[in-house]
């Protein structure tokens, strides 16, 4: 990232900035380098809700993503990208490194960016394979955004990315972020929209194959010695007959989980990739990363007494904690191996949402010199907790029982800025919506001691997060 040049760069922006001798610095540079240089600026503003940004502004076709976990104060929407990378196979992570470090240089920054995911953010997707079958999804796709709106505490950021040129003009450029920033800034003042979203109704979905079958498959690949775990996905598809409010859905999911991430995301094909995750990948901050292991579910209970019985139950019995130790155990393994060996490991507790309650483990490690923190993410993605452990036994059984390929399910999103500064989760608990069709996913991890109808139990009520906002029910279809 450029932020000195002998033109300085204003530290602080506002509507009054003067950014022309800035963009004409930074014209200079693209002349001098013979090609394109960007330029991020980062404005403070008044209250601003991110998803209700979008809900005013987005239109079909046009590309958005939004992210938001509430207990943390943290939210972000942003859309129209301007420059993206795209790659597949087994080394995306290490070609993607080389491309944002490199992207990354070229973009000269001005503005307030010592807060978490303002100046230069760049926003990414991986699928869950390295080579998913669909040839429009890139196994990992990273852009950086024309705008991004941020909340994070009390304060409220609008960050306008540009594409330059060497005959780019220093007037047309500070017109266009001013004219973007000015557009922004008035939806504060819009009445909400009158929109009122109705639950609806599906009828019975079609899934891919027979998940209890699947499971003993699994269970039987488990007691000859292939496998230790295992996780199986479902796959529910509904025909919707009107159209599905996304944002509305979103702003259910926020409410009903603010201890999870929930997120809204553009997918090639038009449609919106929806969900609230409890999984997070990690969280980097210059040498500080942090990950955790989740695994092991249980229902909520209808007394305290009855909810406090099955999270103990939970946290003790043999299925749950051999499934606990293994997604622990591998997550320290593959830092290792990726020379990350300072990993203080946390006490297990309940994560307990709305829903369900989970078993968590928080890890803490420091990243030594030069490791970077796409490094950890090709080590941790998928963690046992997604795909199954050993790895390169379990993977290519978790394709061939499911029969579909996961696409961004059980995949990564997520940030990082040009500080090093980023959060990368897991979407899962989550569904895809298009014009005409309601997709779902959910899964469960199977190890010795598991009961395929149990399992088949356990995805049911993790469908019932998406399910419940929808149509209003807690339960699957025609059950």
């Amino acid at each position: 990232m450029n932020s000195s040049f002998s033109s300085p760069a204003p530290m602080i922006c506002d509507q009054q900035t003067d950014l022309q001798p800035f963009f004409a610095h930074c014209i200079d540079e693209a002349k001098r380098k013979g090609g394109l240089v960007y330029s991020s600026i980062t404005f403070e503003t008044s209250y601003c809700d991110p998803l209700a940004v979008l809900e005013q502004i987005h239109t079909n076709k046009k590309s958005i993503y939004y992210l938001e976990k509430p207990n943390d104060e943290f939210s972000v929407a942003c859309g129209d990208p301007i420059e993206r990378g795209t790659f597949n196979g087994s080394q995306r992570f290490q070609e993607a490194k080389i491309w944002s470090e490199n992207f990354l240089s070229q973009i000269h920054t001005a503005g307030d960016n010592q807060v978490a995911g303002t100046g230069p953010t760049l926003f990414l997707n991986a699928t869950f394979e390295n080579n998913p079958s669909d040839p429009d999804l890139p196994a990992l796709q990273i852009f950086l955004p024309h705008w991004q709106v941020l909340r994070k505490g009390g304060t409220h950021y609008i960050i306008v990315n540009s594409k330059i040129s060497s005959s780019s003009s220093p007037h047309t450029l500070a017109e266009d972020v001013f004219g973007t920033l000015q557009r922004f800034n008035e939806l504060h003042d819009r009445g909400p929209i009158r929109q009122t979203f109705k639950k609806v109704q599906l009828d019975r979905p079609k899934e891919s194959s027979d998940y209890e079958e699947s499971v003993g498959q699994a269970l039987q690949a488990i007691r000859d010695g292939k496998i230790s775990k295992i996780v199986l996905a479902r796959k529910l598809t509904y025909r919707t007959k009107q159209e599905l409010a996304v944002f509305s859905i979103a702003h259910d999911l926020r409410n009903k989980f603010p201890d999870c991430y929930t997120f809204c995301m553009s997918t090639p094909d038009e449609g919106m990739f929806i969900g609230s995750t409890p999984e997070i990948l990690s969280r980097v901050s210059g040498t500080s990363l942090e990950t955790e292991a989740v695994a092991g579910t249980a229902p909520r209970g209808p007394s305290a007494g009855k909810d406090a019985h099955l999270g103990k139950t939970l946290l003790g019995r043999n299925k749950e904690v051999r499934e606990h130790r293994l997604v622990i155990d591998s997550i320290l393994r593959r830092l290792k191996s990726t020379g990350i060996t300072q990993c203080k490991e946390g006490l297990p507790r309940l994560l307990r949402l709305a829903n369900l309650q989970h078993v968590r483990t928080p890890l803490r490690a420091t990243l030594a010199e030069g490791i970077h923190p796409f490094d950890a993410l090709a080590a941790l993605h998928p963690t046992p907790a997604m795909g199954g452990s050993p790895r390169e036994q379990a993977l290519p059984m978790v394709n061939e029982l499911e029969g579909f390929s996961r696409g961004w399910y059980s995949g990564i999103a997520g940030w990082f800025d040009a500080r090093g500064r980023g959060e990368f989760i897991v979407p899962i608990r989550c569904g895809k919506i298009n014009p005409g069709s309601l997709t779902l996913y959910a899964g469960a991890g199977i190890v010795e001691g598991s009961i395929p109808s149990n399992e088949k139990a356990e995805t049911d009520w993790k469908f019932e997060a998406m399910l419940e906002v929808i149509t209003g029910r807690t339960t699957l279809p025609n059950e």
